[in-house]
């Protein structure tokens, strides 16, 4: 049996996980959210990790995730999403899963379109259309249970520093970490609510209601028809709203939750 956790806000690491999961038999796709809300044992023989890259590191999220989790897999592989660098997030995970007594087996990145910049029509396609060998090539060597980790490199300005100012940008000034919606927008959808991966959006008849469990994926601003979330200072409009085109609003509701 073999098991994927991931984190995905707009698409990209669930589309990454379900291309993982395609290859190897038996295998359920869980979110990351939801094992947090209630961590298990973990006795499946192949464990996944798939998530985004968040500021040249894991996200917070997925680092508590590593923390908690109970397993002791016989191959355990992670697959990042990025849009241009990972930094340390692999190193990082390597690490965070040997405190845990995982060996990490395998790690690769993948770039695909951010979330957090605007990235023009154009370059998306050209990301996506880039990203199909290399997902190809992570599916091959998944199924022949391939041992490296070669990706999983260092990032001194990043290690050192760098990761937490940006953090502390993200969500101090940009207050990225506290969104809301513009009521005078809403539609009362409940979209944000259904593909939030941490469970953090409630709907209150036809008003969303945000917690403090934001685990700043941009989600709920991307997936909003209407543009009316914003994160903070951060917003989306038309342009600059991102969904992967490989995975519907139907699966980031459903799958692995």
């Amino acid at each position: 049996m073999a098991v994927i956790f991931y984190l995905s806000g707009t698409g990209n690491s669930l589309y990454a996980a379900q291309k993982a999961q395609a290859v190897l038999p038996d295998c359920r796709l869980e979110n990351i959210g939801s094992y947090l809300q209630k961590p298990y044992q973990v006795d499946d023989k192949v464990v996944g990790i798939v998530c985004p890259v968040y500021c040249f590191a894991l996200p917070p999220v997925v680092a508590d995730f590593v923390q908690q989790l109970q397993a002791a897999p016989e191959y355990c592989f992670a697959i990042v999403t990025m849009g241009a660098n990972a930094g340390f997030a692999l190193k990082q995970l390597r690490q965070l899963l040997a405190i845990q007594g995982i060996k990490l087996d395998y790690a690769q990145d993948i770039a695909m379109p951010d979330n957090f910049f605007a990235v023009p029509e154009f370059v998306r396609s050209r990301m996506l259309a880039a990203a199909e060998p290399k997902l190809a090539a992570v599916q091959q060597k998944l199924s022949e249970r391939v041992q490296n980790t070669e990706c999983c490199r260092s990032a001194f300005l990043w290690e050192h520093g760098g990761t937490a100012v940006g953090w502390k940008f993200i969500c101090s000034v940009l207050r990225a970490d506290k969104p809301q919606a513009d009521m005078t927008k809403c539609i009362g959808c409940g979209i944000c609510e259904r593909i939030c991966p941490m469970g953090n959006i409630t709907m209150e008849g036809s008003r969303p209601v945000f917690g403090s469990n934001c685990a700043v994926c941009l989600g709920c601003l991307h997936w909003c028809p209407v543009s009316a979330v914003h994160a903070g200072r951060k917003t989306i409009n038309k342009k600059s709203r991102y969904i992967n085109p490989n995975v519907s609003m139907e699966e980031m509701d459903k799958v692995g939750k």
